[in-house]
């Protein structure tokens, strides 16, 4: 039996994606349990990031394919199977070998993605901290440090969001991609109409 193939364009699955997550951040907006916020901004989070990584792996297939970045295809298709190179990477040196220019990551939606992109490593590699507490002589051993966890709120998911939009935009712009193009480029690469 033959597989069936389904083919796309290439920005639908970012596309989705975003889709999915503004919708995630829209109904967190209308919930008012607690616990269950920091449920859902920890999966906004998740899925910012992921959201950007594909991006990522579809954008620069793509540009590569352009006669004027194509003497890069050869690396970024390598590197895009080579299941060892990951978002870090993908970050410094992508944008270097296409473009001629790195992304600025000292601040900005560069630096806020960097921070983005940690928190969401601290919650999906959420390990115990394993640390003491005494209270009126009762010793607990093995307890987690959930702070980061325990912090999140509708603003963390809104924020994952415009985020990982804003840096979309610095990978458009070192693309070459004019300043008042920038929301039509977001639009064609998440689904978000330009305002």
């Amino acid at each position: 039996m033959q597989k069936q193939v389904t083919l796309s364009s290439p920005n639908r699955m970012v596309w989705r994606l975003f889709e999915a997550l503004r919708r995630h951040c829209d109904r967190l907006t209308q919930n008012p349990n607690q616990d269950e916020v920091r449920q859902d901004a920890a999966m906004a989070i998740v899925l910012a990031v992921q959201c950007v990584e594909v991006f990522l792996n579809i954008f620069f297939r793509v540009v590569v394919s352009e006669p004027d970045f194509s003497k890069s295809a050869d690396r970024i298709c390598a590197d895009l199977k080579d299941p060892r190179v990951g978002i870090d990477r993908k970050l410094k040196d992508w944008p270097k070998v296409v473009f001629g220019q790195k992304l600025e990551l000292g601040h900005g939606a560069g630096q806020r993605f960097l921070v983005l992109k940690d928190m969401r490593h601290r919650l999906m590699h959420f390990t115990s901290s394993h640390q003491k507490m005494e209270h009126d002589g009762i010793v607990i051993q093995g307890l987690a440090d959930t702070t980061v966890y325990d912090n999140l709120k509708v603003e963390s998911a809104t924020q994952a969001l415009r985020t990982a939009e804003d840096f979309l935009c610095e990978v458009f712009r070192l693309r070459g991609i004019a300043v008042d193009a920038l929301p039509h480029a977001l639009h064609s690469w998440t689904g978000k109409p330009p305002t």
